[in-house]
């Protein structure tokens, strides 16, 4: 038997929003540790942030907080990957 008196449960939409802070957060962490998979963390991130700010879902702070997140976290990766190619370079050189 239903209450008449309450309003049926509704989705709110907040999982692309929680999924681009998640992977932002996750992206800047193995940004330092494993620069491929922060780069990618952080891309996926990216996209989704996007995804949720165009369809605006979830608070405008935890999208807009995944979306530097995941820039940070690529750019991070990508300063990582190129020390870690001169690195690389300048032990086989030597």
């Amino acid at each position: 038997m239903s209450n008449p008196g309450n309003a049926p449960a509704t989705n709110s939409g907040n999982g692309i929003a929680v999924g681009s802070l998640v992977l932002g957060i996750v992206g800047v962490v193995f940004a330092f540790l494993f620069s491929i998979v922060g780069l990618i963390a952080g891309i996926i991130g990216l996209v989704l942030g996007f995804v949720a700010r165009r369809r605006a879902v979830g608070s405008r702070g935890m999208v807009l907080a995944g979306i530097v997140l995941s820039v940070i976290a690529i750019i991070v990766a990508i300063i990582f990957m190129i020390i870690g190619a001169v690195v690389a370079t300048q032990m086989i050189n030597n």
